[in-house]
């Protein structure tokens, strides 16, 4: 069994279980306990899992709060449908585009397959790549890694790999929070590297928020707001954190 091959099998125990044992690796993959603790540690490193004595935890048993993605989809659907629409106005026929996985983005992937016809389209989404894998003009470029279940997304370094040798005209970035003081922020620590490297790619960097995420901030910095080129949000994000942004030079877009 190859090493990427036993990543997902380990993530998806600790997906169905919440924990995983060495010993218990050990017996299942027939290797030794140092591949096991080499494999162990490179999935800590991705942010994947946390290393105890014995075996590893899931990410989410210690201080990470976060909704996971089936319950993010649901909330504030209208503002992000909104936001999406007025993203379109940025895409045209033939164009080349990156889109971040997350509730707001299948948003867009929806959008984009009524309006287009002809795209290229890079995404490590699953999510996205199912709604628009059978719309016949749409080129999917896909960047295979670990799959995440959780998140329903591809990551890790073999993403981040293929996304480093790809270009676009523009990315879309999904993060969960932006403020004037701290920037743009996010919450799970394995999509930093991802977004990272879409915004590396490409041409203009495109952040999509809905008014709720502002003037919040998430744990983790992805970037400052002289870093990204625009941001989108809905027409509910309030008047004076709107000029206030706008005093800053940002240019910020309400659909």
């Amino acid at each position: 069994m190859f090493a990427n091959e036993r990543y997902n099998s380990i993530i998806s125990s600790i997906e169905s279980h919440g924990s995983v044992t060495v010993s218990e690796l050990m017996k299942q993959f027939g290797v030794s306990v140092e591949t096991i603790r080499r494999d162990l540690a490179y999935l800590e490193k991705h942010g994947m899992l946390r290393r105890v004595h014995g075996g590893a935890i899931s990410v989410s048993d210690g201080s990470k709060v976060f909704d996971t993605l089936d319950k993010r989809v649901e909330e504030n659907r209208e503002l992000k449908c909104e936001l999406s629409r007025a993203a379109l106005e940025l895409i045209h026929e033939d164009d080349s585009i990156a889109i971040d996985s997350g509730s707001t983005t299948n948003e867009l992937a929806m959008l984009l397959r009524e309006r287009f016809e002809r795209l290229s389209i890079v995404t490590f989404s699953l999510d996205i790549i199912e709604m628009l894998r059978d719309k016949s003009g749409f080129r999917l470029i896909i960047p295979g890694g670990i799959y995440m279940p959780s998140e329903r997304i591809f990551c890790g370094f073999y993403t981040e790999e293929a996304l480093s040798r790809l270009h676009v005209s523009k990315s879309f970035i999904a993060p969960s929070s932006i403020s004037e003081r701290f920037g743009i922020t996010i919450n799970i620590d394995y999509f930093y590297n991802l977004q990272k490297a879409m915004m590396k790619i490409s041409d203009r960097k495109v952040i999509l928020a809905d008014s709720t995420k502002f003037e919040t901030a998430s744990p983790i910095r992805l970037c400052g707001l002289d870093d990204i080129d625009t941001i989108i949000t809905d027409s509910s994000l309030d008047d004076e954190i709107y000029r206030s942004y706008i005093r800053k030079n940002v240019n910020l877009i309400r659909a």
